[in-house]
């Protein structure tokens, strides 16, 4: 396409304010596509969106019926995956719009979008992309084929849509380092499929779902630096796959589910600066079966002291209990873990001085 094509695609999409009031009204626009094509559209976004010219999902619309240079020579089901990419680019704000879909036909080679051998969506990453809009629900469109989503490392406003728990396909989510906010919704046991799920520094609120421990496959469950409250949930033994769990830095309160010592592949778990309390669970010297690397519980209110059996771990690499209301020393059979000794691998052990005996606790330990 030539540069004045360009321009007039940017404009449509970028600057509002030079979009003509006296444009084309919906029945007219409408009026050159297959009723098809307008049917599936009708299905994924609303009339009032679609009747607002400022919109994402409007502006999308225009650009598919009047500009795309694709226009009337495609199937149904491509056009609605190149209206569905227009409108995620758009609600999320993507810089320099036009750049990245007039230099395209094919929407399999626009950015951030991969496609399967028979043309379905199945990635989109927009990472560190310099996104400052929403996640738009249109995105639910996918959901028969999309395994892999990454709006990570931007500033994407609002919450998570309910188009996103539609994804039942979904690998891998990625929306960490973003500023969402909202709830966490029960529908997460939509993601039967996911693997890892990053929501990590973000502005969530409320609690965890306890439904979250329904997703089977999570090998990554990432919450860190958010605002959750309440307990946390209790059927973590449900979730066989887990290897990394970061709850740290939020507000959840309650005690330490016991259910955690049932997840035998669990390798790092950060439970750190919350607002947790109670003892630590006797169970929890079997965290991970024979091998633990990372646990932290530091920064919470727990009372007693830690399980005695962790003498048995191959691998402790670090622990860290300090700044609770532990009383208990520390086990013995921990001590011996001390990698300078030569009969372990913990290198990092954080305890407060008074419940800390061993050797190498000297000069370490938090007072």
């Amino acid at each position: 396409p030539n540069s004045s094509v360009a321009e007039d695609v940017f404009r449509v999409f970028v600057n509002e304010v030079e979009i003509r009031a006296e444009q084309k009204n919906n029945s007219e626009i409408f009026g050159s596509a297959s009723s098809a094509l307008l049917k599936n559209i009708d299905q994924i976004s609303s009339s009032t969106s679609l009747d607002d010219p400022t919109s994402a999902q409007s502006k999308a619309l225009k650009w598919l019926l009047e500009q795309d240079p694709c226009r009337g020579t495609l199937s149904t089901s491509r056009s609605m995956n190149r209206y569905t990419i227009a409108v995620i680019y758009l609600s999320l704000r993507l810089p320099n719009i036009a750049a990245h879909l007039v230099g395209q036909e094919n929407e399999c080679s626009w950015t951030g979008v991969t496609c399967d051998a028979a043309g379905d969506v199945i990635k989109i990453e927009l990472q560190n992309s310099q996104l400052t809009g929403e996640v738009p629900s249109e995105i639910h469109y996918f959901a028969p084929t999309l395994e892999h989503v990454d709006f990570s490392e931007n500033n994407i406003v609002g919450s998570i849509p309910d188009g996103l728990y539609s994804l039942r396909k979904l690998i891998n989510l990625y929306l960490h380092n973003t500023t969402l906010t909202g709830t966490l919704s029960p529908k997460v046991s939509n993601w039967a499929e996911l693997n890892n799920l990053y929501l990590g520094n973000n502005e969530l609120i409320g609690e965890v779902p306890k439904e979250i421990t329904m997703l089977r496959k999570l090998r990554f469950l990432i919450l860190h630096a958010n605002k959750f409250n309440g307990n946390i949930p209790s059927s973590f033994n449900e979730m066989k796959s887990l290897f990394y769990l970061d709850l740290s830095y939020n507000d959840l309160t309650g005690g330490l589910p016991e259910s955690l010592s049932g997840c035998t592949k669990l390798r790092h778990a950060y439970l750190d600066h919350n607002k947790l309390s109670g003892p630590i669970p006797s169970s929890y010297g079997r965290l991970g079966g024979d091998w633990i690397i990372d646990l932290t519980m530091d920064s919470n209110q727990l009372t007693g002291g830690l399980p005695s059996k962790w003498g048995d771990k191959k691998k402790l690499l670090t622990l860290k209990v300090q700044n609770n209301n532990l009383r208990w020393e520390i086990p013995k059979d921990i001590c011996k873990q001390w990698v300078l000794d030569g009969n372990g691998e913990l290198v990092e052990l954080g305890a407060d001085c008074n419940i800390c005996r061993c050797d190498f606790c000297r000069g370490r330990c938090y007072s």
